[in-house]
């Protein structure tokens, strides 16, 4: 694998999300202080920089008649798992965060080097006896069985992942490679279940397919082909779909991590098309799990949370979804005993949890205009460019109650802090001064012309424990 590598600027979408009053800042944007968090996030990139991707491609270029002599991975990445290829998908986009945060070319080069050589094996799909376009560790008769109705694990939930790390390679790294490869895979997929008649797709979306509609909604946003958002629909499973649409709950006896990617990607599809179905849907599914009191796998909670930070930039005002993001994160902070140095360990969790962990930036301020929004304490800086100014956050939260923001820089900006559902007597003060009352539940506002040095501090007198929702 070369060490060279070509640096490029991350990518523009072709179209505007509709129904969203706040966006996330740019990963590289927000950078981790020490705490959990960072140490999380620093044995991930030890992680990422240890893999093989050689090993990661055995079975992908094995699958297409091409050489490889490198041990085998374990676990679900075994020659004969039937979900063999999903940790290269989860392997890309980790690498594509670690790049977007931190700028070091090591997480690009790795992620280069997997999209080209999957772009090999898609080149053999022919020769291999399969469909122009189709890239996988697996044959394509896996399909074939899912159609068949015949047993087979969850091979489109296998492709949604590589094809979700390919668009995160090209949105966060650069290039338009991993975009070919993506819009090819994109292409194989439209046809393949387009085929089918109505009555046959729904009987398919009983296989468990990830979120499918998520990435060619998003991939739909980058391209601004219709031909994807037609396809993204044709995994609108309607057993699911249309009780929620109506706010009824169908969702009884079924796995949670097969049905969450499910409202991810009708989130997705609202925020491309402004349907308000689509809203309805994911709003009534998170409300359901999200307020249901009980144990949370870790899969379970990497999806809501993703569904949960959707959510948030559709309705802003809305404390109760970092309330919840809150606990579920912090909840993945244990995440990472899930996988060790190994080659044996691979599954969803490994997955999952690689994810989550080189982008724990991602949600902890949001912005709308000249408003700020501070939604997580978590031990960090931001560095809004636009604004130029700097927001440093000192926290030792969840071990004390509250946090510290310093100002760098100056500017009219709307601050407006989460005071948590169960933060009793906080108190808000701006360079030591009290504010007015804070309500727990509600987000502090101050709206002012900022200056360097300025300090705001927010201090509940209790935080009470609850238990994980």
């Amino acid at each position: 694998m070369s060490e060279a590598a070509i640096v490029h600027a991350p990518t523009a979408t072709a179209r505007r999300d509709l129904g969203v009053s706040a966006d996330a800042f740019p990963l590289g944007a927000v950078q981790l202080l020490p705490g959990p968090f960072q140490d999380n996030t620093s044995h991930t990139h030890a992680r990422l920089r240890f893999l093989d991707p050689d090993r990661l491609l055995h079975t992908f270029r094995r699958n297409v008649g091409l050489p490889s002599e490198v041990v085998p991975c374990g676990g679900w990445e075994a020659p004969a798992s039937e979900l063999r290829g999903h940790s290269t998908g989860h392997v890309l986009t980790a690498l594509a965060q670690a790049f977007a945060t931190t700028g070091d070319l090591a997480f690009s080069v790795r992620a280069h080097y997997l999209v080209e050589q999957l772009a090999l094996c898609q080149d053999r799909a022919r020769i291999a006896g399969y469909s122009t376009g189709y890239l996988s560790a697996f044959p394509e008769g896996f399909i074939g069985r899912v159609e068949a109705r015949e047993p087979v694990r969850a091979p489109y939930y296998t492709l949604h992942k590589i094809m979700a790390g390919l668009l995160d390679v090209h949105l966060l790294v650069g290039g338009t490679r991993a975009l070919t490869v993506l819009t090819r895979m994109a292409a194989w997929l439209g046809w393949r279940v387009g085929r089918l008649s109505a009555t046959h797709r729904q009987n398919v979306l009983a296989t468990e397919f990830g979120g499918m509609n998520e990435v060619l909604a998003n991939l739909y946003q980058v391209t601004g082909d219709p031909a994807h958002l037609t396809t993204a629909r044709y995994f609108d499973h309607a057993e699911v779909f249309d009780p929620l649409a109506r706010g009824g709950d169908a969702l009884d006896g079924h796995h949670a991590h097969t049905q969450i990617p499910k409202a991810l990607g009708a989130i997705r599809v609202y925020h491309a098309t402004g349907e308000t179905r689509y809203r309805d849907i994911a709003a009534n599914l998170w409300k359901i799990v999200a307020e249901l009191p009980g144990d949370t796998c870790q899969c379970d909670t990497y999806n809501l949370l993703k569904l949960t930070r959707q959510l948030f930039r559709t309705d802003p005002g809305q404390t109760r979804y970092f309330d919840h993001y809150e606990k579920a994160l912090h909840h993945l902070l244990g995440g990472i005993s899930t996988y060790g140095n190994g080659y044996d360990d691979f599954t969803c969790c490994h997955g999952t949890g690689i994810e989550t962990s080189t982008k724990y930036g991602d949600s902890i301020y949001f912005h709308a205009g000249n408003v700020l929004y501070v939604n997580l304490f978590v031990p960090s800086v931001l560095h809004w460019a636009g604004r130029g100014v700097w927001v440093r956050q000192d926290t030792t939260f969840p071990e004390s109650a509250g946090t510290r923001l310093t100002i760098t820089g100056s500017g009219w900006i709307d601050l407006r802090v989460r005071v948590p559902s169960r933060a009793a007597g906080a108190v808000l003060r701006v360079n030591g001064v009290a504010e007015k009352p804070v309500i727990p539940g509600t987000y502090a506002r101050v709206d002012r012309h900022w200056v360097s040095g300025d300090v705001v501090d927010l201090s509940p007198e209790t935080l009470h424990d609850e238990q994980l929702e």
